[in-house]
């Protein structure tokens, strides 16, 4: 998998505006995947639904002949609001400057998609409308059936994406909403810190990125390839982490399998 695409080219090719843009086996970052799923509405505080982790509560599927149960309370909406203790999470706190970050499920749903754990996102979205069920199955179902691989978050991601982000904001104003740029900059760092090619359209954020880390730039229309595999990129990489500490920010992560590892 040396080609991640970002949350926009995949719903292209999930509404079959684009088709075959590369014969090669694409990826996703859990960000990603995590926007194309509705996780948390773009203008919301607060999550629609958890994506509940599959090694913590795999034991929770039941077989009644062949097929699968959901137990009943998981699709009580109390119960699924307090989902927050049932998944991992990513906090980011940028003291005064911004409002903290919160993302959940990163490393929940990149197992979900490559162990193919359909039946653990079924329960976690159990509480939701029946229409929005089949919504948000039928999205899950596509990146399952295309075969694409989901990154999880990894320390080094999170210390990178802070970096650009540090860089960013000291040269251009930050507008709109900030998360949505924090998602962006997660996005473009799973790419850098995996050392792979990235598709996203032509925007100032990833040109920053492109320039800032040295990576070739391949444009087409309105689309930008930009090859974060490159040695130079690497060489920065090392150079520049972490520089966002002197800016009083930092993250936790809670209830990680992995702890953001590789």
């Amino acid at each position: 998998m040396d080609l991640i695409v970002d949350t926009q080219i995949l719903s292209y090719r999930f509404k079959g505006v684009e088709k075959d843009i590369h014969s090669r086996s694409l990826a996703i970052s859990s960000i990603t995947a995590n926007e194309f799923l509705v996780a948390q509405p773009k203008n919301s505080e607060q999550p629609d639904y958890y994506i509940i982790h599959p090694a913590r509560y795999s034991h929770l599927l039941y077989v009644e002949g062949s097929g699968f149960s959901v137990p009943e309370h998981f699709g009580n909406p109390k119960w699924a609001r307090m989902g927050a203790r049932r998944t991992d999470q990513v906090i980011i706190d940028f003291g005064n400057q911004f409002s903290a970050y919160r993302e959940f499920g990163n490393e929940a749903i990149s197992e979900i998609i490559n162990k193919k754990k359909l039946e653990i996102y079924k329960i976690s979205i159990a509480h939701l409308p029946k229409q929005k069920q089949k919504y948000l199955l039928r999205r899950l179902k596509y990146v399952l059936d295309s075969g694409y691989y989901c990154y999880s978050l990894t320390k080094s991601a999170v210390d990178q994406a802070l970096s650009l982000f540090s860089e960013f904001v000291s040269e251009h104003n930050c507008k709109g909403n900030v998360r949505n740029t924090i998602n962006d900059l997660l996005i473009l760092s799973t790419a850098i810190d995996r050392e792979k090619k990235f598709l996203t359209n032509d925007n100032l954020l990833n040109r920053f990125a492109a320039e800032y880390y040295e990576a070739p730039i391949h444009k087409d229309k309105d689309e930008l390839l930009i090859d974060f595999s490159e040695k130079q990129v690497e060489k920065r990489k090392n150079r520049e982490s972490k520089r966002y500490i002197n800016k009083g920010w930092s993250y936790t992560v809670r209830n990680n399998r992995a702890s953001l590892e590789t």
